[in-house]
């Protein structure tokens, strides 16, 4: 079979663009699918959502973090609340332990100085544990401030050692210096009070920025007061006033008065009644009775006040012998008085920075809240507009292939077996009114058309296969009356020559019968030969070489013992025909055809047809393999390679494999597998010559080969062409 089929270019194209072509449905490359236009859409909805998902919680998760910053900042805000908050007592406490100081004698006893101390260190202790949570998150100057503050109350210890034993004149009863004492303690006390003062920065809440303004006023007129408190205990205790004291008394005075115009105009009407309340107090009058005495009345210009006549109980409300501790207590009710109102503000101060922490947290969580479920309403949202339009779309693509692969290609089937079959199509399941709907209407139009058109063909094709028909039962009537007409002249020849011309008459008609039969079977008939009992494989090898030119090249090998069952001896015959034929004519006509058959053990029988011809290239033998295995569709280029199409035709009615190989060392070899289905064993295998009897009963028809006859044509020794599709008994 070297050289077969050599006008099979164009369908081995087709052949291979079939085989080649991409599977339905099959994605895009890696490459492709880098370019947006190649992605499918439900991921460039889900691309759209998740960008969008991906703003929504970079802006509330900004919206969060400022809510989050705006909770801490507020925390940090009530933190040194708290501190300024214990700021406020400890400041109380280092002015009582500095006052009481004042009014020491040296040699004398320290009285509650001791007592006093042990509370400046405990509120001391709590400034420091407070101070110890201001970290890096805080602005620079209050972390400077406390840095300052802990600092100084790590000395505190050193002040007082100075206090007791660098200001004093060393003589038996004498006062401490009083200016001395105040000068130690203003820059602890102060920065105390500087402190406080920074608890709103960076705050914008104006409630808050009063409060503190209120307390800081408060805390400079208080301290103010306190340290005229310490001055005149001094003066009192020594009966004179030291230098500078006198001057530094006025001055505080003055500065008293202006730090109260001021904190009263910054107060709010409730902490202006709560300080009226505590300057409506006894102590508050006596301490106005002695500065009047002293800066009022003039007494101050006295060489030595002290020993006026007029400090008594009706102008001061105390004798200069209890003039010290008088004082003391009188101012130090004031003191509280003032000490209660800014206590006050400090807890309204932490109130407050606690209801904007805990408001700032709330803030936070709503606004969390709020940006989650606007999320989950958005994803929700967008997930079901993406479902609504994923979802036709999947189906229109289902329903199209459906369409492409299955329900188009079995219409056609079923267009084929009845024309007359209604053309009605089912539409795709896509009801909507959109533009996808609006491409499953178009696509549905496109499947009716395709039916309509596919009618049409079928309805040509039927026609066409009519035709095929008509022609061929006519061409096989003119046969087997040529036939016939052949066979009554080979009976009645003798001339040896004229009989060997009779003989290859005969097998061109039957070559001639046989392309008849294969215009049948490109109509999808059978043939008319048909028989009922089964026959021997060797006979069908035997009929199939007799119906072919050079049967004498033909060399059978068949295994005896197995027959071919008689619904399929004609098709057989047939198939094997085109091969052998095709053998013999694509070999040197000097070479033999070997056929070769035997049982296999897995099933079946395998008959091999060898030729020593050149060869076929792969690619061609893979086309070729291709069309007798797939059984390809009637088209212009069956009428190239009829052999072929009816081989392929032949093999799947009856579930008969073939397949083309390369035989060694050259030429090419069919191998064609007969299915149990199609073979039976044979009671007694046939050797020789059927008996006529037995001819008969098989339908057989045994004729002469020219040898037989005289004729000197080359012949296979041992092997006769069989014909059983003459009608009548041949001579022997």
């Amino acid at each position: 079979m070297g050289n077969h089929d050599a006008a099979s270019a164009r369908a081995r194209v087709g052949a291979a663009g079939d085989s080649a072509a991409p599977q339905q449905g099959a994605r895009p490359g890696g490459q492709q699918l880098m370019k947006l236009s190649n992605w499918p859409v439900s991921r460039r909805l889900y691309a759209v959502i998740a960008l969008a998902l991906v703003m929504g919680l970079v802006f509330g998760g900004l919206e969060v973090a400022a809510a989050e910053s705006s909770a801490t900042q507020f925390g940090r805000v009530l933190h040194l609340a708290q501190l300024g908050q214990q700021d406020v007592l400890l400041t109380q406490e280092l002015q009582n332990e500095r006052d009481y100081s004042l009014g020491l004698t040296y040699g004398g006893a320290k009285g509650d100085l001791p007592a006093l101390r042990n509370a400046t260190d405990a509120e001391a202790a709590n400034v420091l544990a407070l101070g110890a949570g201001v970290d890096g998150s805080y602005p620079a100057n209050i972390q400077a401030s406390v840095a300052a503050l802990r600092s100084k109350l790590g000395s505190l210890a050193k002040l007082r050692d100075t206090v007791l034993t660098q200001f004093w004149d060393r003589s038996h009863g004498s006062g401490i210096e009083g200016l001395g004492v105040l000068t130690q303690y203003a820059p602890l006390i102060n920065n105390l009070i500087t402190l406080n003062d920074e608890l709103a920065q960076g705050i914008s809440d104006s409630r808050l920025a009063i409060d503190v303004r209120e307390l800081n006023l408060l805390s400079l007129e208080k301290d103010q007061v306190a340290q005229q408190r310490g001055l005149f205990y001094n003066a009192f205790t020594q009966q004179f006033f030291s230098d500078g004291a006198l001057q530094a008394l006025i001055s505080a005075r003055s500065a008293e008065q202006s730090d109260e115009a001021a904190f009263l105009a910054a107060a709010t009407p409730a902490v202006q009644h709560a300080y009226s309340t505590a300057a409506a107090g006894l102590g508050v009058k006596e301490v106005k009775r002695v500065e009047d005495f002293f800066f009022i009345d003039g007494n101050d210009e006295q060489a030595n006040p002290f020993f006026s006549p007029n400090i008594n109980k009706e102008t001061v409300g105390f004798a200069v012998a209890q003039a010290p501790q008088a004082w003391y207590q009188a101012s130090s009710q004031k003191i509280d008085g003032m000490q209660a109102v800014e206590s006050g503000i400090a807890q309204d101060i932490v109130a407050r920075a606690e209801s904007l922490q805990h408001g700032a947290g709330q803030s936070a969580l709503i606004v969390s809240v709020i940006v989650v479920a606007v999320l989950l309403i958005v994803l929700a949202a967008a997930l079901m507009v993406a479902r609504s339009l994923a979802l036709p779309l999947r189906r229109l693509r289902a329903g199209a292939l459906d369409i492409a692969t299955v329900q188009l290609p079995e219409r056609m089937r079923r267009l084929s077996e009845a024309p007359d079959e209604p053309l009605e199509v089912a539409p795709i399941d896509v009801l909507s009114v959109d533009e996808i709907g609006q491409v499953a209407r178009a696509f549905d139009q496109v499947h009716a058309e395709a039916v309509r058109l596919a009618g049409n063909e079928a309805m040509l094709r039927t026609s066409f296969n009519a035709m095929f028909v008509n022609l061929s039962r006519r061409s096989q009537t003119l046969i087997e009356r040529l036939a016939r007409t052949i066979d009554s002249l080979e009976q009645n020849e003798d001339d040896p020559e004229r009989l060997y011309s009779l003989f290859s008459m005969d097998h061109m008609v039957t070559r001639m019968r046989r392309n008849s039969e294969n215009l049948l079977l490109l109509a999808g008939h059978e043939g008319a030969r048909k028989w009922s009992d089964p026959v021997s494989v060797a006979d069908v090898a035997r009929a199939a070489v007799s119906e072919i030119e050079h049967y004498a090249r033909v060399v059978l090998s068949i295994q005896p013992g197995v027959a071919v069952v008689g619904p399929a001896v004609s098709d057989v015959v047939h198939l094997l025909a085109e091969l052998i034929e095709n053998a013999t004519l694509f070999s040197p006509t000097d070479t033999a055809v070997q056929v070769s058959g035997a049982e296999l053990a897995s099933g079946g029988v395998l008959l091999e047809i060898t030729d020593k011809g050149i060869g076929i290239p792969e690619e061609r033998l893979a086309e070729m393999n291709w069309r007798l295995r797939s059984t390809p569709v009637i088209d212009v280029s069956v009428s190239r390679h009829m052999g072929l199409f009816a081989v392929a035709r032949l093999a799947e009615r009856h579930g008969v494999q073939v397949r083309l190989r390369p035989a060694s060392p050259q030429g090419l070899s069919a191998l064609v597998w007969l299915p149990d289905a199609v073979i039976e064993h044979m009671a007694r295998p046939f050797a020789g010559p059927r008996p006529p009897l037995a001819a008969q009963a098989a339908g057989l028809q045994v004729r002469r080969s020219p040898g037989q006859s005289g004729i000197t044509a080359p012949a296979a020794a041992g092997q006769e062409p069989v014909d059983w599709f003459r009608g009548k008994n041949l001579p022997s």
